[in-house]
């Protein structure tokens, strides 16, 4: 994986580039309902980032990626009612950085953090139509569980 980096983002990253990033991806899928308002949420991790752990990939040092990771219960986008876990949510990677392995160091990433956070799991959301995501999911690790899907 040359030329890829994952880290917590800071001040200076374009926060705008990767709200842009994670809206295509979303809006990429099919039969995505398109929804002004979540769209612009989904979009806004300039906003997140006083709340929540923004994460961002690069390859050959251009922003190429972005996720939120979620540290488990008390966090404010925290989805599950398990106490031991961690989750990450709002994760796009740039079309022309895919095949990188951006996708998968980001992952991994916060495989390696939720366990220095003494989490036993990560649990995420995925839908129908997140097939890719599903398999990089697999990939990793990850078993599915019907009972996780979102329906749209």
């Amino acid at each position: 994986m040359t030329g890829v980096e994952v880290r917590v983002a800071q001040a200076s990253d374009d926060l705008a580039r990767a709200g842009r990033i994670i809206a295509a991806a979303y809006g990429a899928l099919d039969g995505y309902p398109a929804d002004d308002e979540y769209d612009a949420m989904v979009a806004d991790v300039a906003g997140r980032a006083a709340d929540a752990c923004i994460v961002v990939g690069f390859v050959d040092g251009v922003l190429s990626g972005c996720l939120t990771y979620v540290p488990g219960p008390g966090s404010p986008d925290y989805e599950f009612a398990d106490a031991d876990g961690a989750s990450f949510r709002y994760f796009g990677v740039d079309p022309a950085a895919q095949g990188r392995g951006l996708g998968v160091a980001m992952v991994q990433w916060c495989i390696d953090r939720a366990r220095d956070d003494g989490r036993r799991r990560i649990l995420i959301h995925t839908l129908a139509s997140m097939r890719a995501a599903q398999q990089l999911y697999e990939r990793c690790g990850f078993v599915r569980r019907d009972d996780l899907d979102e329906w749209w």
